[in-house]
């Protein structure tokens, strides 16, 4: 799916309609608001959802392919953090808005050992 996103800005490529049809707009919306070239187009998608993505993919080729290089696609840090707050909690036995208040304060080694134990827990327990 990526691929066929990032194909979007390669003049010469062309995806087929089923690859493109696997492409959720919500998340080729996200993708396209990593550049500031592009945000006014995820703008107008997220305006216009009824869109099919067919013509969501084809107006964004035609309007960037060749023109804009890189977009980066957008990593997943609030869901991370949110995991990394409750661990404090449970670890120091600590509400949710203090253990946000540790966050600043906990040293890297420390919260990554935490994190570490936590996961592995939950992998145990499954």
């Amino acid at each position: 799916m990526f691929k066929t996103m990032t194909s979007v800005l390669n003049p010469k490529a062309n995806p087929s309609i089923e690859e493109i049809n696997k492409i959720p707009s919500y998340i080729f919306c996200r993708w396209l608001s990593g550049n500031p070239h592009t945000i006014t187009a995820a703008n107008m998608i997220n305006a216009y959802d009824k869109i099919p993505i067919e013509n969501q993919f084809n107006m964004i080729k035609n309007a960037f392919a060749g023109k804009v290089k890189f977009i980066p696609y957008p990593k997943n840090t609030k869901e991370d953090t949110l995991k990394k707050i409750e661990y404090i909690g449970k670890h120091f036995n600590i509400s949710l808005e203090k253990a946000k208040e540790y966050l600043e304060f906990i040293s890297d080694e420390e919260l990554n050992n935490i994190v570490t134990m936590y996961t592995e827990y939950e992998l145990k327990g499954k």
